[in-house]
């Protein structure tokens, strides 16, 4: 299967202007609305752990989803970062 013509453009400068996005890290732009949902519900679970957590002193509970919900929320940066241009690796590798 070939993706047409390729971009003669150096992939370090690809941009969803220049080059096709199936050539990108993944194949497709993530939304900006459902990805900004799920880092607002990440944030918000986050803050009420760090909260009951302290309040009702379950501190290795507390750890365990408070590193959960910040890794979740790193993880949909990432995923935003990659809507607006989906060719760099570091937002991937985020």
């Amino acid at each position: 299967m070939t993706l047409g013509p390729q971009p003669t453009v150096p992939y370090s400068q690809c941009t969803l202007d220049l080059c096709p996005v199936e050539l990108a890290q993944i194949p497709y732009a993530p939304t900006l609305a459902g990805n900004s949902l799920y880092l607002a519900i990440f944030s918000a679970a986050l803050a009420t752990n760090l909260v009951l957590g302290v309040w009702y002193r379950t501190w290795g509970y507390l750890v365990g989803m408070a590193l959960g919900c910040l890794l979740e929320i790193l993880g949909y940066v990432g995923r935003l970062k990659m809507h607006f241009n989906p060719f760099p690796e570091d937002p991937f590798l985020l």
